[in-house]
């Protein structure tokens, strides 16, 4: 049973150990140890990966018929796998990153042309699929494709509010769906919408007691759909990237037009060497990088008595589950954050338990340690027409707050006559904040500020 044991974790040190015991039993029980340990050979190499004939003529032929699909039928292929696996956010989150790797058009759910599952649309692209919206289930995703079915597409949030089967949508329903883009296109932006949809909720309940009733609005507008009617939506700024990209993550477990971690994919290359989904599990002692958004972080109590930090970081590809034992957990407890960038080092190994990779941390640093660590320079490009007379002053209320650091910061002057590359002292030097690169991108233009790397 240990070796059984042995070979179902793959762990090459128990097979090593159980060889004696095999060859042991072998003899003992009148089989030739020469023989014994040929057989053993032939498990060993097998608990690597085997299969049968019949298992691999089998599985070699789903290959080739998946593949086909894919290759010839890719948006419905797509479509229906995600579909296959909708409740499962971890597969979508690598699906959705193939969807982009294969430049397929992924679009956001939406109540005018979406469907429970994800589905395809007239120009090939996916919709995502209405019913992955946790918290809006089959009874009301039925509502409204009834609705759409009855009276066609939506003319606007009012128009929606005012057509769907209020007792099957409630106010918490329509937030999902505001917040998981299904109705961008029914009014201006999400937070006009999200702020119009007391008024919305509150003309569509007047409107059904009074035909519940038998009374009708002055004009008769609400009642009739298939007149134009205007409707004021409140008016107030658009939700930035952040409040904007966490509905997404809260409606649907991921983030769907964008991610936080896009404006550091190209930087992020210096520092690891793969993305999530690519990472395999590595031999013992030997390590691998790994960086991500953290989505989420716990600490734990073992049975020992000692503190244990779990954290699972993102980076849109997939995702990574990562433990911090005692020593480790205190030095870097600070940098456990959600919503943090951070890289980590460790040993990754498979989890029979959530059937993923999952790290033992090392080292854990945040963006700007990894920049002072592997950037050797701060770069910024100015010429004689950004030289105003309060240049300088700005410019060095912008360094002031981050000097003291460890990376050089190099100016690179340009006018007509002449270029001049000016390095400024060891007190300049700077700690490299996103903060810092931000104000100074405001200031001089995203193109003039970069981070060398060798």
């Amino acid at each position: 049973d240990m070796l059984r044991r042995a070979m179902g974790k793959k762990k090459p040190e128990e097979m090593a150990k159980q060889r004696s015991t095999f060859e042991e039993g072998a003899i003992n029980n009148g089989v030739d140890g020469e023989l014994a340990m040929k057989i053993f050979d032939l498990v060993e190499k097998f608990a690597g990966y085997g299969f049968n004939k019949s298992h691999s003529a089998a599985y070699a032929l789903v290959s080739y018929q998946t593949l086909w699909m894919k290759c010839h039928y890719p948006s419905y292929f797509m479509a229906a796998v995600m579909s296959a696996d909708m409740d499962n956010t971890d597969k979508i989150v690598t699906l959705v990153d193939e969807c982009e790797r294969m430049k397929m058009k992924l679009h956001p759910p939406d109540v005018n042309s979406g469907q429970y599952k994800f589905s395809v649309n007239e120009d090939e692209e996916i919709v995502y699929g209405i019913g992955a919206i946790k918290g809006v289930g089959e009874g009301p995703v039925s509502a409204i494709l009834a609705a759409r079915e009855l009276g066609g597409p939506f003319k606007d949030l009012f128009d929606f509010c005012g057509r769907v089967d209020t007792k099957k949508l409630n106010k918490r329903i329509f937030e999902k769906l505001i917040k998981a883009g299904a109705l961008d296109k029914l009014g201006p932006h999400r937070a006009s919408m999200m702020a119009s949809l007391p008024q919305a909720i509150k003309a569509s309940e007047q409107h059904a007691k009074d035909r519940a009733v038998g009374q009708h609005d002055l004009f008769g507008l609400l009642a009739s759909h298939d007149e134009d009617v205007s409707h004021e939506f409140v008016d107030v700024p658009p939700w930035p990237d952040k409040i904007w990209l966490e509905g997404e993550r809260e409606t649907l477990g991921l983030f769907l037009t964008g991610h936080p971690i896009n404006q550091y994919l190209s930087e992020l290359r210096h520092y690891t060497r793969c993305r999530l989904k690519d990472i395999i599990p590595t031999e013992r002692g030997q390590v691998v990088k790994a960086a991500g958004l953290v989505i989420a972080t716990r600490v734990m109590v073992t049975k020992r008595g000692s503190k244990m930090g779990i954290l699972t970081i993102d980076d849109k590809s997939g995702r990574l589950e990562a433990m911090l034992y005692s020593e480790t957990l205190e030095k870097y407890q600070d940098l456990l954050q959600k919503d943090k960038i951070l890289i980590l080092e460790g040993e990754v190994s498979f989890d029979d338990f959530s059937g993923g990779n999952r790290m033992s941390v090392r080292e854990v640093f945040d963006v700007a340690t990894a920049r002072e660590r592997f950037a050797t320079a701060l770069e910024i490009k100015v010429d004689d027409k950004q030289i105003a007379n309060n240049f300088f002053p700005q410019f060095s209320d912008i360094l002031q707050p981050f000097k003291f650091g460890a990376l050089p910061v190099n100016i690179y002057y340009s006018r007509v006559e002449a270029t001049a590359k000016l390095e400024l002292g060891i007190e300049w030097r700077v700690t490299p904040d996103d903060e810092l690169l931000d104000n100074l991108r405001n200031m001089l233009g995203q193109k003039q500020v970069r981070l060398k790397f060798t």
